[in-house]
Parts: C-alpha cells; sequence; structure tokens
C-alpha cells in the first residue's frame, strides 16, 4: 500500500525535475561582439561615472539650476517669451531633478540632463533670434 502512494510522487518529482531540465539548457549560439559602438562607450562611461554619482548629480543641477534657467527667464523677460516656454523650462527642470532625488543611477540623470540642455538652448535661441 505504501509503494503506491509513493509510486505518483515520485512520478511528480521526476517531471518536475525534466522540466526544470528542460527550461535551464544554456545555450551556447549566443555571440558576444567585441566591436566598440556609442552604446558600449556610454554603458562603460556610466558604470565607471557610478562612483561619483553625487558629484554629476550636483554639477547636472547647478548648470540647471544657475546658468539655463536664468538666462532662459532673462531672455524670455527680455525679448518677450510666452508662457508655455516657462512651462518647458520647468518640465525640462524637473526632468532632471526627479532622477537626482530619487537616487537613480548616472545612467538617468545623463539623458534627462542632456535632453533637458538641448531644450533650454532652443528656446534660448528661439527668444534671441526672434
Amino acid at each position: 500500500m505504501q509503494r503506491r502512494a509513493f509510486r505518483p510522487l515520485f512520478c511528480a518529482i521526476i517531471q518536475t525535475q525534466l522540466i526544470m531540465a528542460t527550461l535551464s539548457h544554456s545555450t551556447t549560439s549566443y555571440t558576444s561582439s567585441t566591436e566598440s559602438n556609442w552604446v558600449t562607450f556610454y554603458n562603460s562611461y556610466v558604470q565607471k561615472a557610478e562612483f561619483t554619482r553625487i558629484g554629476w548629480a550636483i554639477t547636472a543641477m547647478a548648470i540647471q539650476g544657475c546658468i539655463l534657467s536664468p538666462v532662459l527667464l532673462l531672455t524670455m523677460a527680455y525679448f518677450g517669451g510666452g508662457d508655455w516656454q516657462f512651462l518647458v523650462s520647468m518640465f525640462g527642470f524637473l526632468a532632471v531633478l526627479v532622477p537626482v532625488l530619487s537616487a537613480m543611477s548616472v545612467k538617468y540623470i545623463f539623458p534627462a540632463f542632456a535632453v533637458s540642455t538641448v531644450v533650454h538652448l532652443a528656446i534660448i535661441l528661439m527668444n534671441v533670434l526672434s
């Protein structure tokens, strides 16, 4: 009687092992390229910069808050910019502030700062050239 109760349990264990063995096979068909492109360069640079994340965050916030935003506000006041320019610039500032305050990695701070810088400079040039 005990032997009959043991057989379904034993079969269930073997089936589980076969399924796990099937799912855990590693393939060797993946090839890794040693070719260097801008994505691999960026990822390696970000990994190196992670050690000084606080410095990068402070630098991004200082440039954003002490240079780009005041210059944008001055050009808006002098050349008569619209309210939408102020709104877009504050969203750009917020896009840098959120990754910094949420302690995200440099991988997220760099793109946010780059996009915000481009947007700020585009609005400044639009105000000056119009």
